[in-house]
């Protein structure tokens, strides 16, 4: 489980396919001893947020982190746009007693968006994202919704669209500081939502 906090930026160094797919990602600024993200304390098979996947940590070389990725992670994520280069959001999982910054997030995604448009506001940006209009109902004005791994607050809701408010510090310590028209992004639903779907199914 995670906060959707992103703690580091990590890079893909390469993305090989030995047997399923394997990622290696070199984190960012990995010295910064003032950052949560210490490779030091982080335990081989701990749990990583990538971009919000969450994906089981295999094997830690200098800063860079091997993962391995199934095959129905690459065809339900936007890991299939990856490539070396690419900037990921990294969040390590959270204790019991971290503070809960954000929301609860399980590091599954549910689906992915496209960005429709993307509009500089002063310091930050108002995103417009679409998706299949089966997943609006998910979604509520001022609630939460997950993007590659960040905590957001939904802004607008309309019939195959939504829109987010990003502010500058979120904009420039994230993979956010790279999208454009046409990005493809992980969305992860409120688990609250979930539930209260399910309650009223059963209903």
């Amino acid at each position: 489980m995670f906060t959707g906090i992103v703690s580091h930026i990590g890079k893909v160094n390469s993305i090989l396919q030995p047997n399923d797919w394997e990622l290696l990602v070199d984190v960012i600024n990995a010295d910064d001893f003032k950052n949560s993200f210490n490779l030091n304390s982080i335990a081989i098979g701990a749990s990583i947020s990538c971009s919000g996947i969450c994906l089981t940590l295999k094997k830690v070389h200098n800063t860079t982190l091997f993962f391995d990725v199934s095959d129905e992670t690459r065809d339900k994520t936007n890991f299939s746009t990856w490539s070396s280069g690419t900037l990921i959001n990294l969040e390590k999982s959270l204790k019991v007693g971290d503070e809960l910054g954000g929301h609860f997030v399980y590091g599954h995604v549910d689906t992915t968006a496209k960005i429709k448009y993307l509009k500089k506001i002063k310091g930050s940006y108002n995103i417009t994202f679409s998706i299949d209009s089966k997943f609006i109902k998910y979604f509520a004005p001022k609630g939460s919704i997950t993007i590659d791994g960040v905590s957001l607050t939904v802004n607008e809701v309309d019939t195959d669209f939504f829109t987010v408010n990003i502010v500058p510090f979120t904009w420039s310590h994230t993979s956010f500081q790279n999208y454009e028209v046409g990005t493809l992004v992980n969305v992860e639903f409120d688990i609250l939502v979930r539930y209260l779907e399910k309650l009223n199914a059963n209903k």
